[in-house]
């Protein structure tokens, strides 16, 4: 097991320029952590596309630019 001391002297060590992200890292990892993850679907319902009512039916033109959008 890692003590904080050896932690307390890997950090002395780092350069000036990580220290911050170094912390950011740190508060990641006391954020609590979603127990219950989000299935793939849940997550593929909450994209929201903003394209013309068109836009599944043409797909193939506004891909290679024959219709475009606006």
């Amino acid at each position: 097991m890692i003590t904080k001391e050896l932690l307390k002297t890997e950090i002395d060590q780092i350069q000036e320029q990580y220290l911050e992200v170094l912390y950011k890292f740190i508060k990641t990892l006391q954020e609590p952590q979603n127990i219950h993850q989000s299935s793939l679907m849940s997550k593929l319902k909450q994209i929201k596309i903003h394209a013309p009512s068109d836009f599944a039916i043409n797909i193939d033109a506004y891909l290679n630019g024959e219709k475009n959008v606006k």
